[in-house]
C-alpha cells in the first residue's frame, strides 16, 4: 500500500519530553533516541496525516473514539510546562472513510462531538497518549493534519479489525498517510514502579516485544489471560491496531529500543511496507 508511507509504537512517559524531564531524561537515553529515530524516519516520508491511537483519551468500554473537531491542540500544562503545546488540523476526511470502514466491518465507533464529550466528561484537548509521540514527530518536522483515536476496552480481536478497517480507509485517500500506536508495556516491572511489582511483568514484555517485531498476531492472542493481568499494561490494545493496520501488507518491523528503568516498559518500533519503500517515499 503506497499510501501507507510508516507506522511505529511509541511510548508516553511524560520525563521523556526534555521540557518535563530534566536531568532524568539522561535514564532513559535509550528510549529519547530511539522515539527521534522513529520520528525522523516517519518526518521522511513526508505524510501529509498522521493517525495515531492512544489509551489516554476518551475511552469507552464498548467503542473506540475518534475526534471530529477541525483542529486538535493540547498542552502538557498537567505536567508542569504549559509551554509544550501542540495543535494541528483534523483530516475530515480521512476520519469520514473511517467511520464509514468501521462500520461495515462491524466496529461501534462513537464520534467525539462537544455534545458527546460534555455528556461522557470528557476533554476534547489531545491527551499525553498523543502529545509526547507528536511532540518528536513535531520536532522532527511534520506539520500535516492528524487523526486522532483512542483505543476502546473491546476485545483484542475488534482492536485488530478497527486497524484493518483503517487500513482500507487510508487505501481511499490520496495522500500519505503515517500511524503512530501510543502504549506503555507493563506498569510493574520493579518495586517502586508505579502499579506496585510482579514478577511476571518482565516475561510479558519480553513476549510482547518480540510478537511485535515479528509482526507476530498469534502469538499475542495466544498470550496467557493471567500474564497480561499481571502486568499493568495500557499498550496491548493500540498495539493489536497498529498490526491491523499492517495485517495482509508485505510489512517489515524492527525494534529499535526497549527498557523500563522507572518500573513502566517503554518499546519503541518501526515499520515500514515493501511497497512504500519501492515506490522511493
Amino acid at each position: 500500500m503506497k499510501n501507507l508511507v510508516g507506522c511505529a509504537l511509541m511510548p508516553h512517559p511524560p520525563i521523556m519530553v526534555p521540557e518535563v524531564g530534566g536531568t532524568e531524561l539522561a535514564k532513559i537515553q535509550a528510549t529519547v533516541r530511539a522515539a527521534q529515530e522513529a520520528a525522523e524516519a516517519l518526518a521522511a516520508k513526508n505524510p501529509q496525516t498522521v493517525i495515531v491511537i492512544t489509551p489516554h483519551g476518551p475511552v469507552f468500554g464498548d467503542a473506540v473514539s475518534i475526534s471530529v473537531h477541525p483542529r486538535l491542540k493540547g498542552s502538557l500544562a498537567a505536567f508542569g510546562v504549559p509551554e509544550v503545546a501542540l495543535g494541528f488540523e483534523t483530516d475530515g476526511l480521512l476520519v469520514r472513510y473511517i467511520l464509514r470502514k468501521a462500520e461495515r466491518l462491524g466496529i461501534n465507533v462513537i464520534e467525539l462531538t462537544d455534545e458527546v464529550a460534555k455528556t461522557h466528561r470528557f476533554s476534547l484537548q489531545l491527551d499525553h497518549g498523543a502529545l509526547i509521540p507528536l511532540y518528536y514527530l513535531h520536532k522532527a518536522g511534520f506539520r500535516g493534519q492528524l487523526v486522532h483515536i483512542a483505543m476502546g476496552m473491546i476485545p483484542y480481536e475488534e482492536m485488530y479489525t478497527m486497524g484493518k478497517a483503517v487500513q482500507a480507509a487510508i487505501g481511499m485517500v490520496d495522500k500519505r498517510v503515517a500511524v503512530i500506536a501510543s502504549g506503555d508495556l507493563s506498569h510493574r516491572l520493579t518495586p517502586d514502579a508505579p502499579a506496585g511489582y510482579n514478577p511476571r511483568a518482565a516475561e510479558f514484555d519480553r513476549q510482547v516485544v518480540a510478537a511485535v517485531g515479528g509482526l507476530d498476531v498469534k502469538a499475542l492472542l495466544n498470550m496467557d489471560e493471567t500474564l497480561i493481568e499481571a502486568a499493568g499494561e495500557c499498550g496491548l490494545r493500540p498495539i493489536f491496531f497498529l498490526l491491523g493496520v499492517l495485517g495482509g501488507l508485505e510489512a517489515k518491523g524492527r525494534v529499535l529500543s526497549y527498557e523500563g528503568p522507572f518500573g513502566v516498559g517503554y518499546a519503541i518500533a518501526l515499520f515500514g511496507t515493501e511497497e512504500a519503500q519501492d515506490d522511493g517515499r
